[in-house]
């Protein structure tokens, strides 16, 4: 059995770690500079944000034997930027329908959600960019997987790209959105590889990596409050969720110029008879596109989803982890939120990740 996997997003050198124990990225937003996220202006020399975007790197992405395809990030070149040109978000979709997962970011839930851009660069691309999928939990927090912050399987021992050099683009489509700036963020204090990790044998490093998924969300702390309101999350679910849509910008569809959607079931990988070393606190979707991959990681499962909100509407369950490449075509992976790992990191972050 052959199994690939692809690290996908970043996030900043560690500055310290907070009481729960989270790898803690940016300062508290006490010392943050003023920043309106509504009047932003930016101006991208020739190229629109989107054009990042479609550009892609061209910097390898080699498959891992026996390890899963996670991560589901995407890395693209960044043109350098400036200051003219407004980019506010879209009322509704200018794609053409027959793209069938395409979902409307002016309503619920999507208007909850955005595209996460953070620069990564590397000598050979020193603009490289890399994006996930994030939405707002509250009024000033986001929540995203934790390997768009801290990319494990990629750089099992660091270092990481600052989250904080990043934009989250609510409502982003087409090259618009409300852009805002990024204070401070947290992964998982569980999200994490042991110290001898890199001299550990294939086998051992598979049974690491695969403790670690279960604890891979993060949050992030970004000035300003949400103009369209937060989503709603359920922890400690099991046994009551057996559908939900998940949502993000995958790159292979329509190179993520606009949020996707695809319904699935929902249960747990010890369930069924899967990758044997998966542990009960993964999370499967299984749905009918193959497609919905890289940039749809951090992006919500949303149980009893609707574009009408309601108090039972559109609640979160747990945000893209991975997914395997040569098997379960149309599954994803994701870490169960439960409150023990969930509520301290959000008390954290919502209080300058301190």
């Amino acid at each position: 059995m052959r199994i690939s996997y692809i690290a996908a997003v970043l996030v900043t050198a560690v500055v310290g770690t907070v009481g729960v124990g989270a790898t803690v990225f940016g300062a508290s937003p006490v010392n943050a500079p003023s920043f309106r996220a509504h009047s932003a202006t930016l101006h991208v020399h020739s190229a629109t944000l989107r054009n990042m975007i479609m550009s892609r790197s061209g910097i390898p992405e080699a498959p891992i034997p026996r390890l899963p395809v996670a991560g589901l990030g995407e890395a693209y070149d960044l043109p350098k930027l400036s200051d003219n040109s407004r980019l506010f978000a879209q009322l509704k979709p200018v794609v053409a329908m027959p793209e069938a997962s395409t979902g409307n970011p002016s309503l619920p839930p999507l208007k909850w959600v955005g595209l996460l851009v953070v620069p990564h660069p590397t000598p050979q691309d020193p603009h490289q960019i890399k994006t996930c999928t994030a939405q707002f939990i509250s009024a000033t927090v986001l929540l995203t997987a934790a390997h768009c912050l801290k990319d494990l399987p990629a750089d099992p021992m660091g270092p990481w790209p600052d989250v904080t050099k990043g934009t989250f683009w609510l409502q982003y489509q087409n090259d618009e959105g409300t852009p805002f700036k990024i204070v401070c963020g947290a992964t998982n204090p569980k999200w994490t590889l042991p110290a001898e990790y890199t001299v550990m044998t294939p086998s051992q490093q598979k049974v690491a990596m695969n403790a670690a998924w279960q604890h891979d969300f993060a949050m992030i702390l970004v000035e300003g409050k949400s103009p369209t309101g937060a989503m709603r999350y359920a922890l400690d679910w099991k046994g009551k969720m057996h559908e939900a849509v998940r949502v993000g910008y995958p790159h292979a569809i329509l190179g993520s110029a606009i949020v996707q959607q695809v319904p699935g079931t929902v249960f747990f990988a010890d369930q069924i008879q899967m990758d044997p070393d998966l542990l009960p606190n993964i999370v499967v979707q299984w749905g009918p596109l193959t497609d919905f991959t890289r940039g749809s990681s951090g992006g919500a499962w949303i149980a009893n989803f609707s574009t009408t909100d309601g108090p039972n509407n559109n609640v979160l369950i747990a945000v893209t982890s991975f997914y395997y490449t040569d098997m379960f075509p149309g599954a994803m992976f994701a870490a169960y939120l439960t409150s023990t790992e969930f509520n301290p990191m959000l008390t954290s972050v919502t209080n300058g990740c301190k």
